[in-house]
């Protein structure tokens, strides 16, 4: 019994001594990175995120994406609509590209056009893809 102990508490001292050494000689390349600055105030356009959020920063201009009809469901709660009304903002959401959509978001926003429920959850679910 004490050699099974023995042989366990060996094995354990073995398995940290080697981690540790595999840290020491094999960093990962996350722990060489410098840690994240600030952010820069202005976006150098190289990746989608910075866009997005350059976008929804700057952009209080309302850009339609040939939805003007929409305009007509200002200041609507997102439970008022019938099914008629929700295929309208359905057409313009499947004619849109993909990185189209948070910016039409951001323009109904403007516009104090809320989203049918139905169609919060296929935006979700359009984005998460």
């Amino acid at each position: 019994m004490k050699v099974l102990l023995l042989v366990l508490l060996a094995g354990a001292v073995l398995t940290l001594l080697l981690t540790y050494l595999g840290k020491l000689l094999f960093p990962k390349k996350n722990e060489e990175e410098e840690p994240a600055s600030e952010p820069l105030e202005e976006c150098c356009g190289a990746h989608e995120v910075c866009e997005t959020d350059l976008l929804n920063k700057m952009s209080e201009e309302i850009i339609y994406y040939e939805d003007e009809e929409l305009d007509v469901y200002r200041n609507f709660e997102e439970n008022d609509y019938n099914d008629d009304q929700i295929d309208e903002f359905r057409e313009v959401l499947y004619s849109l590209k993909e990185k189209e959509i948070e910016p039409w978001l951001k323009s109904l926003e403007l516009r104090h056009i809320n989203l049918p429920s139905t169609i919060k959850s296929e935006v979700v679910f359009m984005l998460v893809k």
